[in-house]
């Protein structure tokens, strides 16, 4: 099955909203709730023994959607019988009806962690959702860390050998991340939803050896094409890379 546009998905959570004031038969309650962002630095050697230490890390984000689609992962992942690291596969995953929805542009520095604004939402049976990254724009990045892009990193990794790499690097993906999982019966309670970014996801399938070499200032960037700038798009469209949780209490 095709998936639904994400304009028609908006268009479905503002239908469903609208239901709420005009008579429907629905049991979904309006409700607003907080959505921040963080991360989480690598805590162990990637899968090609770099240990990365990141100095810098931005996402330009442009919506959060929330779904009551459920997650399903049915592909097994055979590279992890051989030592290799397991990744998420997502499988066949429908999003279903829209619950809830930020729509805040905005850059977000992940290490200081950010308050992406409160979402417009409904009660029920959250199963996922959608993070969307735009092009930054001069009002959303004033002070132009992201340099145009919609991810970028900047930190050291250093390899079991002894070799070390200091890199800065962007990346720009093509659609949403779509189907990361967040499974919650919500109703009316107090508190806010965290997403958490894993910095060690995004880093893991990157081998430093095929950075750039160092330009006067003595940083790597990963070149067009180039097995470091494959790794780091994959890490960023991992939806694993996302951690989802409900937090109980106020946002800080």
């Amino acid at each position: 099955m095709n998936p639904i546009p994400t304009p028609l998905r908006a268009l479905a959570l503002t239908a469903a909203l609208m239901s709420l004031g005009c008579g429907g038969k629905t049991e979904a309650e309006r409700r607003t709730f907080d959505v921040t962002m963080t991360a989480t630095a690598p805590t162990a050697p990637n899968e090609y023994g770099w240990t990365v230490t990141p100095e810098a890390a931005q996402l330009s984000v442009g919506s959060v959607r929330f779904f009551e689609g459920r997650v399903l992962l049915s592909r097994f992942d055979w590279y992890s019988l051989i030592g290799g690291t397991a990744h998420a596969h997502p499988g066949h995953y429908v999003p279903g009806d829209a619950l809830g929805e930020v729509l805040n542009a905005q850059t977000v520095d992940l290490l200081a962690g950010g308050n992406l604004g409160s979402a417009n939402a409904v009660t029920g049976s959250y199963g996922s959702l959608e993070l969307t990254l735009v092009a930054p724009t001069a009002a959303t990045d004033a002070q132009n860390v992201l340099g145009g892009h919609q991810a970028h990193v900047r930190g050291t990794a250093t390899h079991t050998s002894g070799a070390t790499v200091r890199f800065d690097a962007t990346v720009d993906l093509p659609k949403a991340i779509e189907g990361v999982r967040f499974e919650r019966d919500l109703q009316q309670e107090a508190g806010f939803v965290r997403i958490s970014v894993d910095l060690g996801k995004w880093m893991d399938r990157i081998d430093f050896a095929t950075a750039s070499l160092p330009d006067a200032t003595g940083v790597s960037t990963f070149p067009a094409g180039s097995q470091a700038q494959n790794g780091l798009v994959r890490g960023v469209e991992d939806t694993s890379a996302y951690v989802v949780t409900w937090v109980e209490g106020a946002a800080q």
